[in-house]
C-alpha cells in the first residue's frame, strides 16, 4: 500500500498537465475571441455602408408609406396609401367601357411584356453566343471584347443613340425599310399596340370587354425591349462562359467518341451542368427587369408615353416621388414592388432549385 505522501507526490505530474491542458485551452479560446472580433472589425465598414445605404432606406421607406407625405410629413394615415393601390389605381371601372386598368394596372402589364420579351429572347441569344464563342479556335478574346462592349458603355448614352436610330423622319430604321419597300413607322409616338395593329390589318377587331393593355407592346415599348436585350447581352454571355469552363472536358470528349452529335452533348451535359448558371442568371434577370428604369426614362423623356405604353413601375414609382411629390404613395407602390420581388424570388427558389444539378 502506498502511503498519502507518495500518492500526492505521484499526482503531481498528472496536476501540472491538467494545468497546461487548461492553459492551452484557454489560449485558444481567447485566440479564437480576438480573431472573432478582428474578423468583426473589419467587416465594420462595409457593415456600415449596408446598414446606411440599403436596410435603413428600406425601414424608412416602410415608414414613409405609412403616411400622406408630400415634400413634408403631413399625418400619419396607416395602410391609406396601399388601400388606394389596391382599388384606385389597379383596376378602375369606367360608366362605357366597364373595368379597365388603372395607372399602377398599366405599368404593371408594361413590366410584365418587359420582362417577357427581354429574359427569355436574352438567355437564349446569350447562351447561343457563348456556347459558339467557347468552341471557336481563333479571334475568340476579340470577339468576347466585342460582346461585352455594350453592357460597359454607358446605357443613357447607348439609349441616345437608338433613339435616333428609331426616330421616324431621320433613322436608320425607317430609311432602311423604306429603302425596302416598307412603310416607315412611328416607332416611339404610335399608341397602339402591335398584336391590336396587326388584328385590325387581318380585318378583325378587338374584343370590346378586354382592355387594349393586354394587346402586347407597343412599337416604343418593343424599341426599349431590343435595346435592354443588346445592352445585357455581355453580361450574361461572360457568366455562360464562365460556367461552361467549370464543365469537365473528359465527359463532352467521352460523349463525342461515343458517337453523340452536338445537339446530344448540349442536352445531356452542358445544359444540365449549366443549370446553376441558368438558374442564377433567371434571377437576377427577373429582378432586373422589374427594377429597369434608365432605357424606359430616355426613350419616352421621363413621361411614359405615349398614352402610358413604356410606364413601367419604376417610372411610376419615379413620377409619383419627383413630379407629383407624393412621397408617401410613391413609397407604398415601392414597397409592393419590393414584396413582388420578394415573392417572385422565393417561388424561384422553392420550386427552380429542385431541377438545378451542382457538380461535386
Amino acid at each position: 500500500m502506498l502511503s498519502k505522501e507518495a500518492i500526492a507526490v505521484g499526482n503531481k505530474p498528472v496536476q501540472r498537465v491538467q494545468v497546461q491542458e487548461r492553459k492551452q485551452i484557454k489560449s485558444r479560446s481567447n485566440r479564437k475571441r480576438r480573431e472573432a472580433w478582428t474578423g468583426v472589425l473589419y467587416a465594420l465598414p462595409a457593415l456600415a455602408l449596408l446598414l446606411l445605404f440599403r436596410y435603413w432606406p428600406l425601414v424608412f421607406g416602410m415608414w414613409i408609406s405609412l403616411w400622406k407625405w408630400g415634400y413634408v410629413p403631413e399625418r400619419f394615415i396607416g395602410l391609406d396609401n396601399y388601400i388606394r393601390i389596391f382599388t384606385e389605381e389597379l383596376v378602375v371601372r369606367d360608366p362605357s367601357m366597364g373595368l379597365q386598368l388603372g395607372d399602377i394596372g398599366q405599368a404593371f402589364m408594361v413590366t410584365i411584356f418587359y420582362a417577357i420579351g427581354t429574359i427569355p429572347l436574352t438567355l437564349l441569344l446569350s447562351f447561343f453566343i457563348a456556347y459558339v464563342l467557347f468552341h471557336l479556335t481563333r479571334g475568340k478574346t476579340l470577339l468576347r471584347i466585342l460582346f461585352f462592349l455594350p453592357y460597359i458603355t454607358s446605357h443613357v448614352a447607348a439609349a441616345i443613340v437608338f433613339k435616333w436610330i428609331f426616330h421616324p423622319n431621320v433613322g436608320l430604321a425607317n430609311a432602311a425599310i423604306q429603302s425596302a419597300g416598307g412603310k416607315a413607322q412611328q416607332w416611339l409616338t404610335d399608341p397602339d399596340p402591335i398584336l391590336l395593329k396587326l388584328i385590325v390589318n387581318m380585318g378583325g377587331q378587338w374584343p370590346a370587354g378586354i382592355p387594349t393593355a393586354f394587346a402586347g407592346p407597343t412599337w416604343a415599348l418593343a424599341v426599349i425591349i431590343l435595346f435592354s436585350i443588346w445592352s445585357s447581352l455581355g453580361f450574361q454571355i461572360i457568366v455562360f462562359l464562365s460556367g461552361m469552363t467549370q464543365i469537365p472536358h473528359d465527359l463532352t470528349e467521352a460523349a463525342r467518341i461515343d458517337g453523340a452529335r452536338t445537339w446530344n452533348v448540349i442536352r445531356h451535359i452542358t445544359l444540365p451542368l449549366l443549370s446553376p448558371t441558368w438558374f442564377l442568371l433567371l434571377i437576377v434577370s427577373v429582378i432586373g427587369a422589374f427594377e429597369s428604369f434608365n432605357a424606359f426614362y430616355v426613350f419616352s423623356g421621363g413621361e411614359g408615353g405615349p398614352l402610358g405604353s413604356t410606364m413601367s413601375l419604376p417610372l411610376y414609382i419615379f413620377r409619383s416621388f419627383y413630379v407629383y411629390g407624393q412621397i408617401g404613395y410613391a413609397s407604398s407602390v415601392s414597397m409592393v414592388l419590393f414584396l413582388l420581388l420578394l415573392g417572385l424570388t422565393w417561388m424561384q427558389l422553392r420550386f427552380g432549385e429542385k431541377k438545378v444539378h451542382y457538380m461535386h
